[in-house]
């Protein structure tokens, strides 16, 4: 059924793509895809309007893509509900609305799956935000990950254009020499587009990051309403790329910054009980997200007097053999960030941290007792560990 559902999608999606004849992005990474693909999403929105479509939460595989490109937001979750799709699919194929602009998140989560996807939705615009052991178990190697993620750029045709995070060294490898245009983003690297004198607030729970951009002669202030020192402003750095492509003005790139909005379980600012401050990060996790996410709390104000910073740690899953070396390593760099690292899981035992729980529920009573006013707690874990539990027992 599945292989078979594959290939009837591919066809319509095909039928559509030739019809429609869309600029089409498609944005991939280990880490920061979808809000990468949202930024993305904001800043076209201002100068295309109703005519861009991205795709919705994680329809980024093999079925999911063609359903984005369709304008569906989610994927049945059981066989019986595919047949009104399954019509609805040919319908918008032969007779659905043109959409100008497509932003497509691509995952690769097994050698071959961004082949499979750009040999039909061909993209003009490849956007890869960086590479890191992520699904190590399906690829056994980071240079089988570098291949595969790589694998979009060598997709798009001879006047497309790449645009890369070059302060990861295996994207800075992969800017030189290809046939397409290349623009390139970085913090701390020379690029294209750079962010300066980056400076994070929050007031009152709402939190906005601020940063200078650089590219040639064009300089402009940026504001979004995200926390992140690091990936969200890598996210608008890879959008502000993609506005120049398309020639947008500084001012209405900034006007689509400024739309931002924050996805559920990443980065999300909460107010919990006693005036703790949550950072609900608990979508998914590995060695690479956990490191921004641990870099966004040190990069914190000290909490108020009383509170302290406090790191809610999961297991990192499909890292393959690399796993407790990993998850050692991470537990060693959050014990200088935070002044109580909270492990939850079977594989976070090797944090090593203050306190140690197999389930999340377990975790969340020890908090809840000894939560101090004006704490700072980070929860980050992959979403089979579920420490989504943790924020709701603690928000206010």
């Amino acid at each position: 059924m599945s292989k078979i559902l594959q290939k009837y999608l591919r066809f319509w999606t095909k039928i559509y793509l030739k019809r429609a004849k869309p600029k089409i992005i498609a944005v991939t990474g280990s880490i920061s895809k979808t809000s990468t693909k949202e930024a993305i999403f904001e800043v076209l929105k201002i100068k295309f309007g109703k005519n861009v479509r991205k795709s919705f939460g994680n329809l980024n595989n093999e079925t999911g893509v063609p359903l984005s490109v369709f304008g569906f937001e989610k994927s049945p979750s059981k066989s019986y509900q595919w047949l009104p799709i399954i019509l609805k699919v040919k319908i918008r194929a032969l007779f659905g609305e043109k959409i100008e602009v497509l932003v497509l998140e691509m995952a690769a989560d097994k050698p071959g799956d961004i082949k499979y996807l750009t040999d039909f939705i061909r993209p003009d615009i490849a956007c890869i935000t960086s590479v890191g052991p992520a699904h190590l178990a399906a690829f056994e190697s980071l240079e089988k990950i570098v291949q595969e993620k790589t694998d979009l750029v060598r997709a798009l045709p001879n006047d497309g254009w790449a645009v890369l995070n070059v302060d990861d060294e295996n994207l800075k490898k992969s800017s030189y020499g290809g046939r397409w245009q290349t623009l390139t983003y970085a913090i701390t690297e020379k690029a294209d587009i750079v962010a300066k004198n980056i400076t994070t607030e929050i007031n009152k729970f709402q939190s906005q990051t601020l940063f200078q951009v650089s590219h040639e002669e064009l300089k402009f202030r940026a504001i979004i309403p995200t926390l992140g020192r690091v990936w969200n402003v890598y996210s608008s750095l890879a959008a502000i790329a993609v506005g120049i492509i398309f020639e947008m003005t500084p001012t209405e790139i900034n006007e689509g910054l400024e739309n931002i909005k924050t996805e559920k379980h990443r980065m999300e600012v909460k107010k919990g009980k006693k005036n703790a401050l949550l950072i609900d990060d608990s979508y998914n996790a590995n060695p690479l997200s956990m490191k921004a996410a641990l870099d966004v709390l040190d990069f914190l104000p000290k909490p108020l007097t009383g509170g302290k910073k406090i790191a809610v740690l999961g297991d990192m899953l499909e890292i393959g053999k690399t796993s407790e070396k990993e998850h050692e390593l991470i537990g060693k760099y959050a014990k200088k960030v935070a002044q109580e690292v909270v492990a939850v899981g079977e594989h976070a035992k090797k944090y090593q941290g203050n306190k140690y729980y197999q389930k999340p529920e377990e975790a969340a009573d020890y908090l809840l007792g000894n939560l101090q006013e004006n704490d700072i707690i980070l929860v980050k874990a992959s979403r089979a560990i579920g420490l989504e539990k943790i924020v709701e027992s603690l928000e206010e």
